[in-house]
């Protein structure tokens, strides 16, 4: 086998970034343990009373939190700036992503796959007798597929997450309408819908969830429902988001209101329902003419074809 310089460049790049990473794990760990040293030996933070001190242990949040603030570090380089970053931050929301370390984590797992990727590819062509060429070429197209791969899943992930709330909306919003009726507030109301369809629909109960709470913290209401709305970027929340600014502006029902936006959002769900009936008939045509049609007129016509062509046999002199 002989020596393959790009090979040996990459693998000692993945070398120096795993090294990298060990080190900045060993620093943290490290920082962690001489502020817990630095607490254990002031004497303002030792209690008096106590005869004993516990040692502190780490817990997993702690590992979890040291282990971002290490990909913080190691992935700076790669993090995007201005619009860019905010833009990848919403989308890991949209996702369900809401980590503080979500960012760093994203761009790490996009870095890994296309190193992991290329350093794959380089080894297995590396020990194969034929090589595959152009070797460069393949080498960047596998880097990368690794590096927009993370994207490509989290895109299927909103997809599906807002697919999932928009289904169960319109159930959600019927029991808000009768908790309101029934005497409830809004932010109870919320609460109790959230309870209420944890089951069916947990992930729309945790972001009705998460809705009461900011609420509860002092966020103005139209201002949690627009959070609601941005953090999951389903449309039907924007047009509920902006019915609710309305009502509290000038004053109108909140029930009449949200009756209205749930059979509108019902109506929608079947207006999308129905165009996509719409459109299988269309969708079937070309594989209906390229496979299902030959397969029919060679059954159909094959036999025919056959006896034709044995009649006409002797006819034309033939055996």
């Amino acid at each position: 086998m002989r020596f393959d310089p790009l090979a040996f460049g990459i693998a000692l790049l993945g070398l120096v970034g795993l090294v990298g990473l060990a080190a900045a794990w060993v620093a943290i760990a490290r920082r962690s343990g001489a502020l817990v040293a630095d607490r254990l030996a002031d004497p303002a933070t030792v209690d008096p009373f106590a005869s004993t001190i516990e040692p502190i242990v780490e817990t997993p949040a702690a590992t979890r939190s040291a282990l971002g603030r290490a990909l913080d570090v190691l992935t700076r380089f790669a993090r995007p700036m201005g619009d860019e970053a905010a833009r990848l931050q919403l989308r890991l929301e949209q996702g369900g992503f809401r980590g503080p370390h979500a960012v760093s984590v994203h761009l790490a797992l996009k870095l890994t796959l296309a190193v992991g990727l290329l350093l794959t590819f380089l080894f297995v062509n590396a020990h194969r007798a034929e090589r595959i060429e152009p070797a460069f070429v393949v080498a960047v197209l596998a880097f990368a597929a690794g590096f927009y791969l993370p994207d490509l899943l989290l895109t299927s992930r909103i997809s599906s997450r807002q697919l999932t709330l928009e289904r169960g909306l319109p159930d959600a919003l019927d029991l808000l309408v009768t908790c309101v009726e029934a005497g409830l507030g809004l932010d109870a109301s919320v609460q109790r819908v959230s309870e209420e369809i944890h089951r069916a629909w947990p992930q729309l109960a945790t972001e009705l969830r998460t809705t009461f709470l900011e609420v509860k913290a002092g966020i103005p209401r139209i201002e949690a429902f627009r959070r609601l709305a941005t953090r999951t970027g389903v449309k039907d929340l924007k047009s509920l988001s902006a019915t609710l600014a309305q009502t509290e502006i000038f004053g109108t029902s909140v029930a009449l209101a949200l009756r209205v936006q749930s059979d509108g959002m019902r109506v929608r769900r079947m207006h999308r329902a129905e165009e996509k009936a719409a459109y299988v008939s269309v969708k079937m045509t070309l594989p209906l003419i390229l496979c299902i049609l030959p397969s029919l007129l060679a059954v159909i016509m094959g036999p025919a074809i056959i006896g034709i062509m044995r009649a006409l046999m002797p006819a034309l002199g033939g055996k």
